[in-house]
């Protein structure tokens, strides 16, 4: 038996903000890391390990579509998708209750207001830059 901590953090990768040129078919996209395993101690009843799991999700977004509100919810629907399948790495052995998703979904939040917020800011500049 194998006691587990499931940290999740799911990181939107700024870098798609940069690459305005890049092509359809790499926008969108979703790139989970391997989990990272820290045994953090061992059970005294049964010597099985206590772990820390760490999946890092990366979600790389079409930055043209995040200055409309379907982009946004495009955005947020594979955050949605790399928070299932991050916590499904982190313990495939146990379906997860809900808890791991919502961490993940909740930390990426924040990381979305921001992005939402430079792509708006970029194509104002880029419009008044324009004119």
């Amino acid at each position: 038996m194998t006691i587990k901590a499931l940290p999740i953090a799911l990181a939107i990768s700024a870098l798609a903000i940069t690459t305005a040129n890049a092509q359809a078919a790499n926008l969108d996209q979703i790139r989970i890391d391997r989990p990272v395993v820290q045994v953090l101690s061992r059970d005294p009843a049964t010597e099985a390990p206590v772990e820390n799991v760490t999946v890092v999700a990366h979600v790389i977004p079409d930055p043209d579509t995040l200055t409309i509100d379907s982009g946004v919810v495009l955005l947020n629907d594979y955050i949605r998708q790399a928070a299932r399948e991050a916590c499904f790495r982190a313990d495939p052995m146990n379906p997860d209750d809900g808890t791991c998703y919502r961490k993940a979904v909740a930390s990426a939040k924040p990381q979305v207001k921001a992005l939402v917020a430079r792509a708006k800011l970029e194509k104002v500049s880029g419009e008044s830059a324009a004119s």
